[in-house]
């Protein structure tokens, strides 16, 4: 995808800010300094990789430049990770009974930009840096370069040792785009998240996109009607007919057509999905029942009004997500080499003085 030359601009004005945030700590939020046996700053202030969060930021930057939207895939991607397993980086390991080739896996998107970043760190600071700390890395610096708010995040999580045929099925954990209120409340409580934490983290539909498969259902048979959804306004059913035709080939490439999650502003984070919300122009049936059911309606309405409530509202709720089921102790998990291979083990084989380097720095906390 071409970006203009002011869009090239605001790029490297937004690399300057970064950088001068990552370097200087100056942040629109800030965290408690430790929760839940996770630090900020961890890989500065244990010494072990000084300047690991500039490098994960310099490859998200140059990734955005060459696809703006791997960005929006970034922050789905921490999402689909720590719903199954923890944020543990599972959805990275490749191969089979793999997160990754799970139905609700197979449109995530942003693997090489982690592979990326994670090659460059194990050449500035190898064995030190986990992918799971490096996927909540990228999804902070990408909300960051969409528009969103700087801050700190929290590290010094674990990569999960190998998943096995009885590892748990990525469908028992998220969300579907056809959810009920009542069906995603429900899988968020499972992660111990509250029907406001759910409300705050899907206004991330603010930005990125979704496949006509997802929704086409409202466009021409909602529920087996044979009718569109009625709630869906119709001048933007009228709109995404366009885009999405009516098919029953489940073949059909129409089907893989991606549509903006957020009308008209899927590179911006913004209030935009909050009011096309309330327009009844929500594209996923659950982004329609957020602003429409009372259950959830409230909580939806009073984020959209304030960029600054929502930002903070979505933060604590992803600071909440980013510590599921993660991983300190060296006894459950480990550091990979490539993020894509998961390591047993028994199968663990580091410098002496390396190890111990690890070792230490985990059982400070």
């Amino acid at each position: 995808m071409a970006i203009s030359s002011k869009g090239l601009i605001s790029v490297v004005t937004t690399r300057v800010l970064l950088a001068v945030f990552l370097l200087q700590s100056v942040c629109d939020f800030k965290l408690p300094t430790v929760q839940a046996d996770l630090e900020v700053g961890y890989y500065e202030n244990t010494g072990l990789c000084i300047g690991a969060e500039v490098v994960v930021a310099a490859v998200v930057l140059a990734a955005f430049v060459a696809d703006p939207t791997v960005t929006a895939s970034l922050i789905r991607l921490q999402f689909h990770d720590c719903f199954v397993q923890g944020c543990d980086a599972s959805i990275m390991e490749n191969g089979t009974f793999t997160e990754r080739t799970s139905p609700p896996d197979l449109t995530v998107r942003g693997y090489n930009v982690i592979d990326a970043a994670k090659a460059a760190l194990e050449e500035f600071c190898p064995g030190r840096v986990s992918c799971a700390d490096i996927i909540t890395i990228a999804a902070r610096d990408s909300i960051a370069i969409l528009g969103g708010p700087t801050f700190p995040v929290l590290t010094g999580r674990l990569d999960g040792f190998p998943r096995g045929p009885d590892s748990p099925d990525p469908s028992d954990f998220l969300p579907g785009p056809n959810f009920t209120i009542p069906q995603a409340t429900e899988a968020f409580a499972k992660q111990n998240l509250s029907q406001a934490d759910m409300v705050n983290l899907l206004g991330a539909h603010t930005v990125g996109v979704a496949q006509c498969r997802f929704f086409v259902d409202r466009l021409y048979n909602f529920l087996g009607t044979g009718l569109p959804d009625p709630d869906l306004d119709q001048t933007y059913g009228d709109y995404l007919r366009k885009i999405c035709p009516d098919t029953t080939n489940s073949s059909d490439p129409s089907l893989l057509t991606n549509v903006a999650l957020d009308f008209k502003s899927e590179f911006k984070w913004d209030l935009s999905y909050f009011r096309n919300g309330k327009q009844r122009r929500g594209l996923l049936r659950i982004d329609d029942e957020l602003a429409t059911d009372p259950a959830t309606s409230p909580h939806f309405t009073q984020i959209g009004s304030s960029n600054l409530l929502f930002n903070k509202e979505f933060l604590d709720s992803l600071t909440k997500m980013s510590q599921i089921g993660v991983i300190t102790d060296p006894a459950l998990g480990n550091i990979r080499e490539v993020c894509e291979i998961a390591i047993a083990p028994e199968t663990i084989s580091m410098p002496f003085q390396l190890e111990e380097e690890v070792l230490e720095a985990h059982s400070a906390f």
